[in-house]
This record gives C-alpha cells, structure tokens and sequence, in this order.
C-alpha cells in the first residue's frame, strides 16, 4: 500500500520572517545558554543600544553581564560590568 501520509512543509531559513526564525530557535538558544552557564561560561553578544563599535561585546554570564572589546587572539578587555 503507498504511503500517503502528509508531509509537513518546512520552510528555509531565508524564507522565514525575524519572528519565524526567533520562534524556530528559541529552544536550541535557551539550552546553548544554560550549557554555557552550567560550565561557569558566558554567552557573547552584539547589542546595537549597548555596543558603539564592533569590536564591542556583551559577555552575559549567569549571575551578571559584562561589556567588553574584543581585542583578537581570544583576549578581550572589560570596558564595565552591566
């Protein structure tokens, strides 16, 4: 007998909106973070309100936040604790 059953139609990234795509993610980046906090680590981010350059990151740790440069070679300064 042939199968017959409906397959779900999933779209490309590129073919979602903003919402779409925060949505589909949500649960891969909430479980990212709480690995990276259960490990004593941090996440790093870009927040245009916050980071007046590029090379200026967000380090979010799980008890306090961090605004830093990024110096390259895995070196970073801390500009001041959020």
């Amino acid at each position: 007998m042939p199968n017959t059953a409906i397959k779900p139609v999933t779209k490309s990234v590129y073919e979602m909106s903003a919402e779409e795509l925060t949505e589909k993610t949500r649960l891969t980046a909430k479980k990212l973070t709480c690995e990276a906090w259960d490990k004593n680590s941090y996440i790093t981010y870009f927040d245009k309100t916050l980071c007046t350059s590029p090379d200026i990151m967000v380090h979010e740790y799980r008890d306090r936040k961090e605004l830093v440069r990024v110096l390259g070679g895995g070196k970073t300064q801390l500009i001041k604790t959020l």
